[in-house]
């Protein structure tokens, strides 16, 4: 069956399920304000150290609390403090930073603290930012603040030779003046290390819980958020419920202007957050189940509507009229991130290194790659073809950059395979390599219907430039196991979404030193490309910088370590009742801020 003819079947059975499907939320949401919503990846683990995927970043921030956050309504983004009196104190023009730790701060009940009400203190912090440079955790979320704080490498160096990381030894760059005060000292000064600490991996543990745990703290996370976890189906279900011990916070925010801004900001005036008791996730990596499940009331919001259903929910960018007589909101915006079609693993014998043929193999494969297809079949028109790694919104971004190596050119593909030697030699219609020996190439992805589609698209390209190619299909958390194992020759359909608001949190991905189990997981290693990302730290964001910027995205083009993707539009659903949401560009999500109108509910489930 062509996509064309599934499609319009789809349209045909969706456009009808919308009119039919009314299927009660729980009983539970009469009794209690519950929010549901459903993951379309399976979590890792809650360990702030060990978790670099974005759904278990999800459950990182409600359950731990980082020193600064965002605004949850600033458009630019803007930075908050969260367990701090203020903004640090900044220092040595941008080198030292003293952060002042709220009195009062408690984390959730557990046993670990043997009945005693454990308080957040500057040492939670300086333990946990230590905690990250163990070499027996292997972070690989280190890149965040590796080489970066004065004396912290060189704790780490000490400890693979000894084989014991001292959490005690007084180092220069993390001094706990007092109870609540912690110092922060830089190697040199660092126009984003703000951001980096309002990262849901810079958080405070405490030490006890992990000492209580060891490896399996993974499965008991325990921090001063605003929800604990109460159950845990590891890849299928998770629920959380309001923290005991949370503080009493006030909503603070600088909305737009904006009707639905000033409703959520009259709406959380003098509340006590979290509002909602609970909060029940599922996890649903089949996309028709997930839009099936938010139609049948069974969840309270969706984001990242299905690509295959935007055509029945959201005909032209403006929501279907039998969605907007339910009492459905909507919200479209572009994704802060990147998407790797495929990345490609640069020590693989076949397909990695640095020579002129490797070079001329990966270079050909990003020709041959049918963009438009992806664009108009996998995508449905929602995304923006990627220049570079840069998201449009982020500093550093050009709108006017572009190379045409980056475009499709199946003719251009199949010479260059043909001057560097990839020929096919026995006329079975297949080239085999210089040395003659078979081609035959791997992409690994995980088994949803986008990734099937995907899939035949690969397949379609690198069968029109005589390429074979075989698909592996695994679950994420194997996918993400085995790349970070180097085991991956392939690797597609990753995305990679801001950790902050700079072109540096996605050039970061290809730099040299965060290979091999760091976030570099290409494995790309390029002095030039290293000697560039090193001098645009030293800049704030500035043209100088994104020039340098523009040369490192020649250079990712040129070397093809990756086969640049898209930058998603994604659009976001709600029930009628769930109150006060809006999609943050780089939060995962606002859970605390979220209310449930029981009335509304209990209305529309009649």
């Amino acid at each position: 069956m062509s996509y064309t003819t599934s499609l319009v079947k789809h349209a045909s059975c969706m456009a009808l399920m919308l009119c039919l499907i009314v299927t009660p939320h729980a009983v539970l949401a009469a009794q209690q304000k519950v929010v549901r919503f459903a993951f379309e990846i399976s979590e890792t683990g809650f360990d702030p150290a060990r978790e670099s995927d974005r759904y278990s970043a999800f459950i990182l921030e409600a359950i731990f609390d980082s020193m600064l956050t965002y605004d949850y309504l600033a458009r630019p983004v803007k930075l908050i403090p969260n367990t701090v009196e203020a903004m640090p104190d900044v220092g040595d023009n941008g080198a030292t930073y003293t952060f002042k730790i709220k009195k009062g701060i408690f984390f959730a009940p557990d046993p670990a603290f043997k009945g005693l009400k454990r308080e957040l203190t500057a040492a939670d912090y300086a333990y946990s930012i230590r905690r990250m440079f163990d070499p027996a955790l292997r972070s690989p979320v280190l890149f965040l603040l590796e080489n970066k704080i004065a004396g912290l490498d060189d704790l780490a160096a000490e400890a693979k030779k000894s084989g014991r990381f001292d959490y005690d030894k007084p180092i220069a760059g993390i001094q706990v003046l007092d109870r609540y005060t912690l110092r922060i000292r830089l190697r040199q000064p660092d126009f984003n290390f703000l951001y980096v600490i309002a990262s849901p991996n810079v958080v405070a543990m405490a030490r006890e819980v992990v000492e209580t745990y060891g490896d399996d703290v993974r499965a008991h996370p325990v921090g001063t958020g605003p929800f604990v976890l109460k159950e845990w189906k590891r890849s299928s279900k998770m629920v959380f419920e309001r923290n005991p011990n949370y503080r009493d916070e006030e909503f603070v925010a600088t909305p737009e202007d904006k009707p639905e801004d000033r409703a959520i900001m009259a709406a959380l005036k003098n509340k006590k957050l979290p509002i909602v008791d609970r909060v029940e996730i599922s996890v649903i990596d089949e996309q028709q189940p997930r839009w099936l499940a938010f139609l049948n009331q069974e969840h309270d919001y969706l984001e990242n509507l299905p690509n295959e259903f935007i055509n029945t929910a959201a005909p032209g960018g403006k929501l279907a009229p039998r969605l907007a007589k339910q009492g459905i909101g909507m919200q479209r915006e572009p994704d802060p991130e990147i998407t790797i079609t495929a990345f490609f693993n640069m020590t693989d014998p076949v397909i990695g290194g640095y020579s002129p043929e490797k070079v001329a193999l990966r270079r050909a494969m990003n020709l041959g790659y049918n963009n438009d297809d992806e664009l108009l079949i996998a995508r449905r028109n929602q995304a923006i073809r990627a220049q570079s790694p840069v998201p449009p919104g982020m500093a550093g971004y050009d709108k006017d950059f572009r190379s045409d190596w980056n475009d499709t050119d199946a003719v251009k593909a199949k010479a260059l395979l043909d001057i560097f030697g990839y020929v096919d030699r026995d006329g079975d219609g297949w080239r085999e390599t210089p040395d003659g020996k078979p081609l035959r190439l791997v992409l690994s992805g995980p088994p949803d219907q986008a990734t099937r589609i995907l899939n035949e698209i690969w397949k379609k390209s690198m069968d029109a430039i005589g390429i074979h190619i075989d698909m592996e299909i695994q679950k994420w958390p194997d996918l993400v196991k085995k790349a970070k194992q180097n085991k991956i020759q392939m690797g597609g359909y990753l995305a990679w979404h801001a950790d902050y608001p700079d072109g540096e949190n996605f050039y970061q991905l290809l730099y040299g030193p965060n290979s091999f189990g760091g976030s570099n997981d290409a494995n790309f290693q390029l002095k030039e490309y290293d000697r560039l990302y090193e001098a645009s730290r030293k800049l704030p964001d500035s043209p100088e910088r994104t020039l340098i910027y523009n040369e490192m995205a020649r250079l990712i083009i040129a070397y093809a370590p990756w086969k640049l993707g898209v930058h998603r539009i994604r659009t976001h659903m709600t029930q009628p009742w769930l109150l006060n949401y809006k999609k943050h560009p780089i939060l995962h999500q606002g859970w605390k801020y979220l209310d449930i109108d029981l009335d509304a509910l209990n209305r529309a489930t009649k």
